[in-house]
């Protein structure tokens, strides 16, 4: 299957490392000849130089094969014009578009007889992001399912978690109406579905799915806070900073939120556009700055700068100047994820990495029509794993059987069961039915054979 990658810089490389490893034909443009060089040989894949709103480019790119125009150059105005000149040229390839300018998505977009079929604002994702994570600030991944009724969460383990050293299936006898189970592990670096007989340890990363309302509970049981953050200190902004404070104004708590940013007119002008929130002027780095901003007594600070560099320091100067608040930054360089351990940063947030992961419910939607209806894919960390989220709505090889005789491939385990709206207990015993919401975390090797599994027509 043909997907052209239009933007072959930061972001669109990402996306063809992704989309690489899920054996696609990939054709990446870009105007520099020596990024679209480099991006050719690195991951053996066709490139081609000059601009991705060329017709006579697009048409080398073989457009007229392609079932997918993904534009992520770093200009809204480009993306744009690609996706247009892609459905002049009479394509029938889908078109997903990187816009970061909110207002765009209301004119460009299929429903309003614009031609991207699918938006992404990698900002407004990110916002979203944190926005979750200020709900539970000792967790350091969240994806929700089921309409927000289920939820993926990741925390890392302390040494005083009371169920060290416990085989995961005694979990189970322990909190017999807990509805939750640990679908993933990454130890010493290295990610792993685990086995009912695999124990926990410090310093793991554990993946775990729950219903909604079992969130405090879990929590609980393993020994992390489950309190929001009340009082929020927001280091840069941009267009991540305005969300956050923006949601945060509209959202049903009351949160005290105060934002830095070091450009005057910028906040000035940011200053006029929010009703609750304070604004101040200066540099996040400044000590003396950020105690007039409330730095002791606050419960989280998020730091999205333009700087990834910056964001860190400043996590780490408020976790110096209190070590109990929630320290978040925005990173986008894989090398720099080692300093957040040392630095005791307690969550970061991959803009480009949510890119990819926006983009392919689209793509997995591609492959697998039939066992996809009703239903997404989400990625998680680095692409290691991938969350499926269906409905089984006929016949399959899994229908009316119970999860431990289903045949999942392995690499895969069941971590949320909904019946006629109704979050259940997973166990081996429970029977996957007609109607049932399934959600299953998965290796991402593992996510083919799976999404065969689960389609209708797979017997």
């Amino acid at each position: 299957m043909k997907v052209i990658v239009c933007g072959a810089g930061e972001v669109g490389a990402q996306i063809c490392r992704y989309l690489q490893n899920l054996e696609f034909d990939l054709t990446a443009i870009d105007s520099d000849d020596g990024i679209v060089r480099r991006l050719s040989d690195m991951l053996d894949i066709t490139g081609i130089t000059g601009s991705a709103a060329d017709p006579s480019v697009l048409k080398d790119a073989g457009v007229d094969d392609a079932a997918l125009v993904v534009a992520a150059t770093s200009s809204d105005e480009v993306n744009i014009s690609c996706c247009l000149v892609a459905r002049s040229l009479q394509s029938k390839a889908r078109t997903i578009a990187r816009l970061r300018n909110q207002s765009y998505h209301e004119v460009v977009t299929r429903e309003s007889g614009g031609p991207v079929d699918i938006a992404i604002n990698p900002e407004a994702e990110v916002a979203n992001v944190i926005q979750d994570l200020l709900e539970a600030p000792s967790v350091f991944d969240r994806r929700n399912v089921f309409n927000n009724n289920a939820m993926l969460i990741g925390i890392k383990l302390g040494a005083d978690c009371p169920v060290l050293n416990t085989p995961l299936k005694q979990l189970s006898e322990l909190y017999p109406t807990l509805k939750a189970v640990v679908v993933g592990l990454r130890r010493h670096g290295s990610f792993s579905i685990p086995t009912p007989l695999d124990q926990l340890f410090a310093n793991d990363e554990a993946y775990l799915f729950l219903a909604r309302g079992d969130l405090d509970r879990t929590l609980k049981i393993f020994k992390k806070e489950c309190q929001p953050c009340k009082r929020v200190l927001v280091v840069g902004v941009g267009n991540v900073g305005l969300n956050v404070a923006e949601q945060l104004e509209k959202g049903p708590r009351r949160t005290n939120v105060k934002l830095i940013e070091f450009e005057k007119g910028r906040a000035e002008r940011v200053a006029g556009m929010l009703r609750k929130t304070v604004v101040l002027h200066g540099d996040g780095l400044d000590i003396d700055l950020l105690e007039e901003a409330g730095i002791r007594g606050a419960d989280a600070v998020i730091s999205v700068t333009d700087d990834e560099k910056t964001n860190i320091l400043v996590s780490a100067r408020a976790k110096k100047a209190n070590s109990g608040i929630f320290a978040l930054s925005l990173v986008n360089q894989p090398s720099l994820m080692a300093l957040m351990d040392p630095l005791s940063i307690d969550s970061v947030v991959n803009p480009r990495a949510l890119t990819v992961t926006s983009i392919l419910p689209h793509v997995r939607g591609l492959q697998y029509v039939r066992g996809l209806r009703d239903g997404f894919i989400y990625s998680v960390g680095d692409g290691e794993a991938e969350i499926v989220e269906a409905k089984i709505i006929g016949p399959s090889p899994v229908t009316g059987k119970q999860i431990r005789n289903a045949g999942l491939p392995e690499g895969s385990l069941v971590g949320a069961l909904e019946k006629n709206g109704e979050s259940v207990k997973v166990t081996p015993d429970t029977k996957i039915e007609i109607g049932d919401r399934i959600a299953i975390f998965a290796q991402t090797g593992a996510v083919s054979d799976l999404m065969e599994l689960l389609s209708s027509d797979a017997r």
